[in-house]
């Protein structure tokens, strides 16, 4: 409330719970699920993400459906980041994503301990459960990925986060609010980290991924690997004699790259 410039009486208004009760839930009191169900809308937030910033448990309803769909949103989004300027489909590349097709159930997914370990629980929570990212590989990758490369941290580094083993820098805490699609200034307030002033631009491209991160939690497994290879499809052959630096290389198959020109 003090970031948003709000006192409880008008949030209360806004969100139709009684003052009283939300005041009770400043001071400490566990809040109802009721009642993050009418703050989350008011707050600009998920429902699912507001109950793991509040500690609740997510609803069952609101969870994502298959863990094992993680490595396919994973490979989805890489392919969807580098194929953003290709306007033609080929389909020659239409089974290039084949091998990477889930064959087994992964174990659980990691659930960390907010009570024990605080904000960097919340923030490896929020993109490891409820963007169903399954693993601190794939949430790396993911954050690697959106941020272009200013949050490059190796998944014994985020697991390290959400464990409260590795601090919450400025850099981590922006770089997971790009990829979470949340503001900076909103988990600079959770989590007590102060940003740099000087933090980049707004990148309309990643705040388009965090959305499609959101939109395939709930898909199953099958679902997601049918968009992962339309995404694929859209890849070309990158030629044996392109510089590396004008083209991004996203999938090698037979012996031959393919990906998309990076102008």
């Amino acid at each position: 409330m003090n970031h948003r410039r709000t006192d409880a009486a008008r949030l209360a208004s806004a969100a139709g719970i009684p003052e009283t009760d939300l005041r009770a839930v400043v001071s400490g009191t566990p809040p109802l699920a009721s009642q993050l169900d009418a703050l989350a809308p008011v707050l600009g937030f998920h429902v699912a993400d507001l109950y793991v910033i509040a500690d609740v448990p997510v609803p069952t309803a609101l969870t994502p459906r298959e863990p094992a769909a993680g490595a396919a949103i994973a490979d989805l989004s890489r392919s969807c980041w580098h194929c953003r300027r290709t306007r033609e489909p080929t389909s020659t590349s239409s089974s290039i994503s084949c091998r990477w097709m889930t064959t087994s159930a992964p174990p659980p997914p990691l659930v960390y301990d907010q009570h024990e370990v605080g904000s960097g629980a919340i923030l490896a929570n929020l993109l490891c459960l409820n963007r169903n990212l399954h693993s601190p590989t794939a949430e790396a990758k993911i954050l690697a990925l959106l941020t272009e490369g200013r949050v490059y941290l190796a998944a014994s580094t985020v697991s390290g986060i959400g464990r409260g083993r590795v601090a919450l820098t400025a850099d981590r805490v922006a770089g997971f609010a790009t990829t979470l699609g949340i503001p900076g200034g909103d988990l600079a307030a959770i989590t007590a980290v102060e940003l740099r002033e000087t933090s980049g631009p707004d990148d309309p491209l990643a705040a388009e991924m965090a959305r499609l991160l959101w939109n395939c939690r709930r898909p199953t497994t099958a679902q997601v690997e049918y968009v992962r290879d339309e995404a694929d499809s859209m890849l070309v052959a990158v030629p044996d004699d392109a510089p590396g630096v004008d083209w991004n290389r996203v999938r090698h198959h037979h012996g031959r790259w393919w990906g998309a020109p990076r102008r």
